[in-house]
């Protein structure tokens, strides 16, 4: 299983895309198994000229400024590195389709996930609430210590590895079901 998650750039311009300015993600064999692996990249941004808000506050946002890699070759390194997985999760749902968005507008081939899985509504069914956690919240309330920065698409990836481990297996199947129905 891959755990990504994504810091992007959304500008005030008229181009609709939400730009990946870094990739993280981090591979496990289980919810709540070890992290085997890590990936992280930052990305040059080339189609927005100016910050939104958000991505302004990103504590790593000059590190993808300075950055040499763009994201073709980003998306590329990133799919060599997951080498054929085929369940990708997240926190939120939102990422992989931002990753989507990014990969039409370079014209570029995205995974293909079996499974995709927002750990975020998983976690949130675990608790017995409809309404989503922001991950430090999470990481809060599993206790688990938080030594490193958040917005950092690669630590993000690791806390919501660790949070997955309060998930129980079977919450996964409830996913399927509509909202109303879990409730």
């Amino acid at each position: 299983m891959i755990i990504i998650d994504l810091e992007w750039n959304r500008s005030y311009d008229k181009i609709p895309l939400e730009e990946i300015l870094q990739i993280g993600a981090v591979r496990i064999d289980r919810l709540g198994g070890p992290i085997l692996d890590t990936f992280t990249v930052f990305i040059r941004p080339r189609v927005h000229k100016k910050f939104n808000r958000t991505a302004k506050t990103l504590p790593e946002l000059q590190r993808s400024q300075r950055s040499t890699v763009d994201f073709p070759a980003a998306l590329r390194s990133f799919s060599a590195w997951c080498a054929g997985e085929t369940v990708f999760a997240d926190w939120g749902g939102d990422d992989f389709e931002v990753l989507r968005q990014n990969c039409a507008y370079w014209n570029l081939s995205a995974p293909r996930p079996v499974q995709l899985i927002d750990l975020q509504a998983a976690f949130s069914l675990r608790l017995g609430t409809s309404q989503g956690l922001a991950l430090y919240r999470a990481v809060e309330y599993c206790g688990i210590p938080a030594p490193f920065t958040y917005h950092n698409a690669l630590n993000d990836a690791m806390y919501t590895a660790l949070v997955s481990a309060w998930i129980p297996p079977e919450t996964l199947s409830l996913l399927c079901y509509p909202k109303e129905v879990r409730r």
